[in-house]
């Protein structure tokens, strides 16, 4: 398990425009047996859906998720003191449909991320770049909507698209499934849970 300095991280996930209201009780199970808790939504479909019952089951014991849960109506504001904004979106367009853009691998640019600020940490450049030379990662992490994924405008809010590398004939993931493994990924490379296990 990685053992990081005395850095502070801040950790947001936001859903985009979510059309079916599952996906966001799902999205709130999957954040949290990560070890997070910061759900945020902007614009969803049905502006009752933290309430609603379907949801509240999808997310299976993480009701402080949805309970705790903020609704934006720009994703300007919901991104509003957050220092390394990361869009999300297949890193292909398997139905030439999509805005070409160019995505970088989550566990690659997280891992270089963490470097960057483990080394600026100890630096003694004076360089006030926000996202190069931060002794805190305040993290926001963007799913666009399940049909139409993230708007041009939203990805130019973003500072870089982060692409899952799934099967370039059939990559599609459903919304909850991407925020799980994207989760995962930011786990492991701030520093992961421990296996506890009886094998030697």
């Amino acid at each position: 398990m990685r053992i990081l300095p005395s850095i502070s991280i801040t950790t947001r996930f936001i859903l985009l425009n979510t059309q079916h209201n599952e996906n966001v009780g799902a999205a709130a199970r999957a954040i949290k047996t990560m070890g997070f808790n910061d759900l945020t939504l902007v614009k969803p479909h049905d502006l009752k859906v933290l309430h609603r019952q379907k949801v509240i089951q999808r997310a299976s014991g993480a009701m402080d998720v949805l309970t705790n849960a903020q609704t934006y109506s720009t994703l300007d504001d919901a991104v509003d003191g957050f220092n390394v904004v990361c869009g999300t979106g297949m890193p292909f367009d398997m139905y030439q449909t999509r805005l070409e853009r160019e995505y970088v691998e989550p566990r690659i640019y997280f891992d270089g991320l963490i470097s960057n600020v483990i080394a600026n940490k100890y630096s003694t450049d004076d360089t006030n770049d926000r996202h190069q030379h931060s002794n805190s990662i305040r993290l926001a992490l963007v799913f666009g909507s399940e049909k139409t994924g993230m708007t041009e405008s939203d990805m130019d809010t973003c500072h870089v698209m982060l692409g899952i590398p799934t099967n370039p004939q059939f990559g599609s993931l459903n919304l909850a499934a991407a925020v799980q493994l994207i989760a995962y990924d930011w786990r492991v490379a701030i520093g992961g849970f421990e296996v506890h296990s009886s094998y030697q």
